[in-house]
């Protein structure tokens, strides 16, 4: 489950009480609840709604998923095709 949404629950708050303790929308609480990523400042606002010290948060919140950088193309000189 969620750590998110199971805090939430623990609190015995709806999803709209966790949004209007935190200053966003429920909608954005039913994102993050479903994993989805947000801003530092939405997670922030969150984590201190729910008590939780902020040096906790990447047991709430999942790591930053790495990029996947594009292939670079390769370019062939007119000196190479000859």
């Amino acid at each position: 489950m969620n750590r998110i949404r199971a805090a939430r629950q623990a609190l015995g708050w709806t999803q709209t009480e966790l949004a209007n303790k935190a200053g966003v929308s429920p909608r954005t609480i039913h994102a993050v609840e479903q994993g989805r990523s947000c801003r530092q400042a939405t997670k922030r606002r969150i984590i201190t709604a729910l008590g939780v010290p902020w040096e906790l948060r990447a047991e709430y919140f999942p790591g930053a998923r790495p990029v996947r950088r594009a292939p670079v193309p390769v370019r062939v000189d007119e000196a190479q095709r000859a």
